[in-house]
C-alpha cells in the first residue's frame, strides 16, 4: 500500500507539471515597456525602454538588453561610475537608445546609449532583459508585420492610469503589447533614474555611507575595523592588544594582578592562576649557621643555604631575617645565585648580618612572603659550634661545614670504646654532655650549695631549698600518727590485729614489723680459751675498750633516739593508763 501511495502521488505531481504554464522569465518588477527597431531613412534608430512595475526603487546596475538577431554580445548594459549604483525609481523608466536615435532626436537624452548598428530586426525578433547575474528578467517576441519601420511596440497598462503594466510573460501573440504605427517613447526618461554612490563596492548591497565598524583600506574597499578606539583602520587586532565585545582594543596585560601593563611576563615570574603572574620561587633550604665563632665573631660567622632543585636560582628573590622576632632583614649580594645541589655559605662581612651569642633565630624568606627555612630559637651557642639542620632536627655540632653537607658532632678518640663507634662510659665524677658528646666534670653540691635555712629543706629532685609549711598540715585522723621521716600520716597498728612474732623475733615499735632477736649465746670456738695476764698495758687496754664501748653506746643512743623516745613515751603512757 505504501508503494502504491507513492506511485499515485508521483503521477499526480507529473500531471500537475504538465498542465502548468512555462515561465520564460524571473519576475523582479522590471519589464520591457517600449521597442523601436528603426525609422524611415534611419534603419539604425533603435530604442528600448524599461519600466519599474514595483513600489520600490530597483538597482539596475549591470542589467543588459539582448536580441535574438544579435547573439555575439548584449545590445547594451546599464553601466555606472566606480562606487556608484543606478536605480529605477518606483514606476519610473530607464531608456536605452542607439547613437543614431540620439542623432535623429537631438533634444532627447536616453539613460544609456550604444553605437549605431542593426541590433534589432523589424520583421521579426526577440528582445530580452537579463539582470547582473545573467538571469533573464523579461522578454518580448514578435513576428512579421507586428513591428513596422517607424512603429513602436508599447506594453499595455493593466488599468488605464493605474501606473502598472501587464506582465503575463506571454510572448506570442503579443497580448501584453499594442502595435503603434508611430514612434512612442518615454520623454526624458533620465529623470526616472537615480545614481547612488556606493562607498563600499566590495560589500553586498549599496552603502551610501560607511557602515558602522568599517573603514576604507588603501584600495578603497571597506574593511571591518578591529579596534574602533584606535585611529586608522585596524584590519586585525594588533599584537599585544585585546578586543572587547564593543570592538575596543586595549593593550594586552600578561599579568592582570600587577600594577601597570605587562606586555610580557616579567623576568623571575611565571604564569599563575588565570591571567595573574607569580614569582618563580624555588624552595631552597636554610641548613646551617655559626653564631659564636671561636675567637672573634667578625668575619667568621656564617649562614648556609642549600639548593635541592635542578635549576640555578637567582637569590635576589630571597632574603634572610635575624632576631628572635625576625625583625632584621638582609638581602643577598647583587647577582648572587646558587647552583643545583649546591651548599653556599655567606659570612657576616658579606651580608652585614649579626648573629647574637645569647638567643637568636634565622629565617629564610622568599619575595612573596613564604617562609622556606626557620632555624628556630637557639640559646647560648657554645664556642665554635654551629647550629645545623641534621636530618630533620636543628642541633649543635662541633663540626661546622660551611658550603658543605652538615655533620653531627664528633667524639674524641679517648671517649670511644674499643668496639668502635659507641662512646665509652665517662670516668667517675664526670658526665656526657648531650650537646658536645664529651665528658664533663660533675660539680659537687657540697662545694657549691649553701645550707638551707632552719625552716627550709632541700628538694632532692631540683636541689633547691623549699619552705617547710607547718600551718597548712592537716592533723592526722584517729588511729594514725605522723611519720617523723616522711611527715605523712600512717595507720597505728593495734596489738589485736597484728600477727604474733616468732619466738626468735620481736616487733619494732617504729614500723610494727617483726625483727630477728640478736643471738643470746656465743658460738663455740675451735680453740681453747687462753688466760690473759694482767699487765700495765692490759689495764690501759681495758680503759680504752671501756671508752670505745661508751662511745658506741652513746652513738647508738643518738642514732636510736627517736625509737627510744617513742618507746619510753609509750611505756609511760601504759603505766599512766593502768593508774
Amino acid at each position: 500500500m505504501r508503494f502504491l501511495r507513492v506511485g499515485v502521488l508521483t503521477v499526480f505531481a507529473i500531471a500537475q507539471l504538465a498542465i502548468m504554464p512555462i515561465a520564460h522569465a524571473t519576475s523582479t518588477g522590471i519589464v520591457i515597456s517600449h521597442v523601436i527597431a528603426g525609422e524611415t531613412n534611419f534603419s539604425n534608430s533603435e530604442l528600448i525602454a524599461l519600466y519599474n512595475n514595483s513600489s520600490a526603487d530597483i538597482d539596475m546596475t549591470g542589467y543588459c538588453v539582448w536580441s535574438n538577431s544579435f547573439q555575439s554580445a548584449a545590445i547594451a548594459c546599464v553601466q555606472a561610475e566606480p562606487n556608484t549604483k543606478v536605480y529605477i525609481k518606483s514606476h519610473g523608466f530607464l531608456t536605452i537608445a542607439s547613437s543614431s536615435f540620439v542623432a535623429n532626436h537631438a533634444n532627447y537624452a536616453p539613460d544609456t546609449t550604444y553605437a549605431a548598428a542593426n541590433r534589432i530586426t523589424v520583421s521579426g525578433d526577440s528582445v530580452y532583459l537579463k539582470d547582473s547575474s545573467g538571469n533573464e528578467v523579461d522578454r518580448v517576441t514578435w513576428g512579421a508585420n507586428k513591428l513596422v519601420t517607424g512603429g513602436t511596440l508599447v506594453r499595455k497598462e493593466t488599468t488605464p492610469g493605474a501606473g502598472t503594466l501587464m506582465d503575463t510573460d506571454a510572448t506570442d501573440p503579443l497580448v501584453d503589447f499594442s502595435t503603434v504605427a508611430s514612434l512612442v517613447y518615454p520623454a526624458n526618461a533620465s529623470y526616472d533614474v537615480v545614481t547612488i554612490i556606493d562607498v563600499c563596492s566590495n560589500l553586498t548591497g549599496v552603502q551610501q555611507t560607511m557602515p558602522n565598524g568599517y573603514l576604507a583600506d588603501s584600495n578603497g574597499d571597506c574593511q571591518v575595523d578591529s579596534c574602533l578606539n584606535i585611529a586608522g583602520l585596524q584590519v586585525s587586532v594588533p599584537d599585544h592588544f585585546d578586543s572587547d565585545a564593543l570592538g575596543n582594543c586595549t593593550e594586552h596585560d600578561e599579568c592582570s594582578n600587577l600594577t601597570g601593563i605587562q606586555a610580557a611576563i616579567p623576568g623571575n615570574m611565571v604564569r599563575g592562576d588565570g591571567n595573574g603572574c607569580v614569582w618563580d620561587i624555588v624552595p631552597i633550604e636554610l641548613t646551617e649557621l655559626l653564631p659564636n665563632a671561636t675567637g672573634s665573631d667578625t668575619g667568621n660567622e656564617f649562614i648556609e643555604i642549600f639548593n635541592p632543585s635542578t635549576r640555578v636560582v637567582d637569590l635576589s628573590l630571597y632574603s634572610i631575617r635575624t632576631g628572635v622576632n625576625s625583625d632584621k632583614v638582609y638581602s643577598f649580594p647583587d647577582s648572587a645565585t646558587i647552583a643545583p645541589g649546591e651548599y653556599r655559605a655567606f659570612s657576616d662581612t658579606t651580608m652585614k648580618f649579626t648573629l647574637v651569642n645569647t638567643s637568636g633565630r634565622v629565617v629564610l624568606m622568599a619575595i612573596d612572603g613564604s617562609v622556606l627555612g626557620d632555624s628556630g630559637v637557639y640559646n647560648s651557642p657554645p664556642d665554635g659550634m654551629s647550629w645545623a639542620l641534621i636530618g630533620n632536627n636543628w642541633q649543635y655540632t662541633n663540626q661546622p661545614t660551611p658550603a658543605a653537607s652538615n655533620l653531627a658532632s664528633s667524639v674524641e678518640e679517648s671517649e670511644v670504646s674499643e668496639g668502635g663507634n659507641t662512646p665509652a662510659p665517662c670516668p667517675a665524677g664526670k658526665y656526657r654532655n648531650p650537646l658536645t658528646n664529651r665528658c664533663r666534670n660533675i660539680e659537687s653540691d657540697a662545694v657549691v650549695l649553701a645550707a638551707c635555712d632552719a625552716d627550709q629543706y632541700r628538694n632532692p629532685d631540683t636541689g633547691r631549698c623549699r619552705k617547710i609549711s607547718v600551718a597548712s598540715i592537716t592533723p592526722c585522723k584517729d588511729g594514725q600518727y605522723r611519720s617523723e621521716e616522711t611527715n605523712r600520716c600512717r595507720n597505728i597498728a593495734t596489738a589485736s590485729t597484728a600477727k604474733p612474732c616468732k619466738d626468735n623475733q620481736y616487733r619494732s615499735e617504729e614500723t610494727n614489723r617483726c625483727r630477728n632477736l640478736p643471738a643470746s649465746s656465743v658460738p663455740e670456738s675451735s680453740f681453747a680459751v687462753q688466760p690473759v695476764k694482767d699487765t700495765a698495758m692490759a689495764f690501759v687496754g681495758w680503759w680504752a675498750l671501756g671508752g670505745v664501748g661508751a662511745l658506741a653506746v652513746g652513738y647508738g643512743v643518738w642514732e636510736w633516739r627517736r625509737e627510744i623516745t617513742a618507746y619510753v613515751g609509750k611505756t609511760i603512757g601504759s603505766f599512766s593508763g593502768k593508774k
